[in-house]
């Protein structure tokens, strides 16, 4: 990469970094020269992707952190700032889903979980680094919303769905908020993304996906960090607001 990055230097907070599209975003925020935060629960899996950046030559640290917790996402941006006294990025990466009952089979418990992990997960850290970037009059905040968040996915599970769509309102309306402090908000809604997790959910119907995707293909998760890249940068400074679909043409809007 020839001259300087634009966010070199810069210091980004990943949520769900450890693995899929969480570490494919890490990994390019890294290759890019910002010091990249990974937060997730996965040990094992979040202190080998921070080491395979670390020995790629980026600057990158771990933190075992429940983003659905107030107190662990607090203490979480607390440590980052003790370390690197700053927060530059924020990408809401945490998500997914698991099963797809119908209504009647779905209970209050489940709908609890799935909605706190795609949505408050990302309300609350975005409480934490709201005051560092306006007081430092910078910031970039991105959330991976989905496809399913646009459109009747019925691959997808409700809640999944419903907190999705709740991402939208959220980026919207908190972009608005953020704005005169120099701070943006934008959201990105990946189609289905090729990811450990999703090979596993859509093993059945990944060729029926497949069909209805104009591109030919499903998305890789380096397809979302390229997207993730654009609006971190600087020079997206004019963009807010905002939901990228990144998806292949299967949902144009």
């Amino acid at each position: 990469m020839e001259g300087k990055s634009p966010i070199q230097g810069h210091v980004a907070l990943v949520t769900a970094g450890a693995v899929g599209i969480g570490e494919a975003i890490a990994e390019r925020l890294a290759f890019e020269g910002a010091r990249v935060v990974l937060l997730d629960l996965d040990q094992t899996l979040g202190e080998a992707t921070a080491q395979r950046i670390r020995d790629g030559g980026g600057e990158a640290r771990f933190i075992n952190t429940d983003v659905t917790s107030a107190s662990e996402v607090k203490a979480a941006v607390a440590e980052a700032l003790n370390e690197w006294a700053r927060i530059d990025i924020l990408v809401n990466c945490a998500g997914g889903f698991v099963e797809n009952p119908p209504i009647e089979d779905l209970d209050e418990g489940q709908w609890r979980r799935v909605v706190d992990l795609n949505l408050k997960s990302a309300y609350l850290c975005a409480r934490e680094v709201s005051p560092v970037m306006k007081n430092r009059r910078y910031g970039r905040i991105v959330n991976i919303s989905s496809q399913a968040g646009r459109d009747s996915v019925i691959e997808t599970g409700l809640a999944y769905g419903a907190a999705k769509a709740g991402l939208f309102g959220f980026g919207r309306r908190l972009a608005v908020e953020l704005a005169p402090h120099g701070v943006t908000v934008n959201t990105i809604a990946p189609g289905v993304v090729l990811t450990p997790r999703t090979a596993v959910v859509h093993k059945d119907r990944l060729p029926e996906i497949i069909a209805k995707i104009p591109v030919g293909r499903v998305a890789d998760a380096a397809d979302i960090a390229d997207a993730v890249w654009y609006l971190a940068r600087p020079e997206a400074r004019y963009v807010t607001g905002v939901t990228l679909d990144v998806n292949g043409g299967r949902y144009v809007h």
